[in-house]
Formats: C-alpha cells, structure tokens, sequence
C-alpha cells in the first residue's frame, strides 16, 4: 500500500492495532477468482503491517491455506514499519511484540467436503502442512444447507454442479441423540493432541454447545465463531463462556447489504460476555469493504466510542487471540 494512502489516514490511526491478530481473514480469491474481494494477500498484509498487526489467520472456505501464509509470511520478512505508523506510548504498556518482530501469518484448513469433511487424518495431515487452526464445516455443515448460507448462495453461482454434491456431502456434528458425534470428537481429539486450535465453522448453536462442552472436556481451545448469527439473546452466550470457549465477533455482518446486526449488538453482546472471554475479528471478503485492516480499525474504533477501554480492546484483538492460538502473550 502506498505511503500516500497511509498518510490521508487519521492521526494514530493504528493505536488500537498494536499487536493484533485478526483470525478470521479470507485471502484472495476465495469462493471463486471471479469474486475479487481487495487486493493481494501480500498487500493487505503490508497495510496490515504498517497498522501495527502482528499477525492474521487466513481462512479458505475450499482449501489448505498453509502454502499461502507461509508465502506471506516469507514475503514480509524484515520489513520495516511507516513513518505514519503511530506507536503507542509508553504509558500504555510495554511495547508490542509487532512493534519489533515480523508480520506472521498463520495457516488454517477449513473441513468442508473438498478436503474430505470431518476427518481426524485430515487434521493430522493439515498439522504436518503447518496448519495451526482448524475450522470446522462451514458451507458443508447440514445446519449452514438448511439455511442456504451466503456461501452456498456464492458458491452455486461458479459450480452449476454444486447443489447435488453440497447435498450429498453435507454432514452433522451431533448424532440423533444431540451428543457431539464420533467423527467430531475425535476431530477434536486430534487437535488437541497436536495443538491446534479449533473453530465451530457454521455449526448450529446446538452443535457449537456440545464443540464447546467437549473442548472443555479434553482441555482443548475453542472459539464459537460468529454467534450472533445465531441468536438474539446475548445471554445465551454466557454458557460458552462458562466453558471456557472464546466468543468470536467479526464486523462482515455489520457491513454487508443484507446484514442485520448493528455494532451496538456487538456492544451487548460483549457486555454479557466481558472482554476476557472474546475475540474480534474481520471475516470480511466484499467488494463493498475496505481491506481487512481498515475494517478491523473501524470495527475497534467504534467500540471505543461505545466505552471500550484501550486495554479491553487488546485483550480482543491480541491477547485472546494469542491464547487461542496457543502462543505466549
């Protein structure tokens, strides 16, 4: 990104930044080439950079992304940030660790039917790739089918084959009896065993509860990702967080066309919950947005208007995410 962009930026525009890893970010492409969202994943990690972010984790709906981050991440090795890049004081704590270090980006793979859907061996493979987060299905939920998921809508339009094979390959994460299935517990098993991290994907609120329950079974990190897609009683949320789940809120509904949530229901939401137990992040990949970074700073700078201190907003943006990943704070 230009020096020029960064100079018609407010003043200490990344001050609320320091630090952060937004993971949930969607390279380019995704769902399709022909969907353009912004520009390069090495550009937008560059702006990134510059805006005081220390990391991301690259999600695909389709595919393994531990190639492209490792590319990223080799590809920012050793920059150096912008004069227009703004520090934080002294008296706002130490300095970050993306204040000195590099820009890491890390890997993910995402279990929908092209990489075979819930499968420990997938995992283990995944891990020996790099990957240090897994997503459960998305648009290959049969809970994200039943409700014809923006994905789906996205994905049917590059596929004309698409239905017949989301269809047959559409999987459940509880069996009949509403308890986390085999194959999803030893999903998670493999996950803990290596690691990683793991993410409900477009689970139901139903599934997401017993992820939840059995990764506090097993001692296993767990982020509920994008809940307020799913209920509008913020108090709901509160049992996850008694599990010791993370709660992800990503600003993409709050600008999509179609959206209904309002960053005042984010507002709520983090009031029933309490900053120790969320995470923030983008899940934007919109031609209507701007890149991940202004849209994560918009995000911050709006809570911090509603009343978010400084130090609950990295508690969000940094140092949850660091736990989830398993990394030092």
């Amino acid at each position: 990104m230009s020096d020029a962009f960064l100079a018609a930026l407010p003043e200490g525009f990344g001050s609320l930044l320091h630090g952060a890893i937004d993971v949930h970010v969607h390279g380019q492409p995704d769902v399709s080439a022909a969907l353009p969202n912004r520009g390069s994943d090495v550009d937008v990690a560059r702006l990134a950079h510059a805006y005081g972010m220390s990391g991301w984790v690259l999600k695909s709906h389709l595919w393994p992304t531990t190639d492209r981050a490792r590319a990223v991440t080799q590809a920012l090795a050793g920059i150096h940030r912008p004069a227009t890049t703004i520090e934080p004081s002294a008296a706002a704590g130490a300095q970050s660790p993306a204040a000195t270090t590099g820009f890491r980006v890390f890997g993910s793979i995402t279990l929908n039917p092209p990489v075979g859907g819930l499968e420990p061996a997938v995992v283990e493979m995944a891990a020996a790739h790099g990957a240090r987060v897994v997503f459960l299905p998305t648009w290959g939920s049969a809970a994200d089918m039943a409700r014809d998921g923006y994905i789906t809508r996205l994905l049917r339009r590059s596929a004309p084959s698409f239905d017949e094979y989301a269809a047959r390959q559409a999987v459940a994460l509880c069996d009949p009896s509403g308890r986390l299935s085999l194959r999803a517990r030893e999903v998670a098993d493999a996950c803990r065993a290596l690691g990683l991290a793991l993410a409900t994907g477009h689970a139901s609120p139903a599934e997401s509860r017993a992820v939840a329950a059995y990764g506090a079974e097993i001692g296993l990190r767990v982020l509920v990702t994008h809940p307020l897609h799913y209920t509008t009683d913020p108090a709901e949320l509160r049992e996850f967080a008694d599990m010791g789940a993370l709660l992800e809120f990503c600003n993409a509904p709050l600008l999509h066309p179609e959206g209904h949530l309002r960053v005042r229901d984010v507002h709520d939401a983090l009031t029933a919950v309490g900053a120790d137990n969320a995470v923030l992040t983008t899940d934007v990949f919109s031609r209507w947005v701007p890149p991940e970074p202004e849209c994560l700073r918009m995000f911050v700078e709006q809570l911090a208007h509603l009343g978010w201190t400084a130090e609950q907003i990295r508690t969000m943006v940094a140092t949850n995410p660091l736990t989830f990943l398993g990394e030092p704070a």
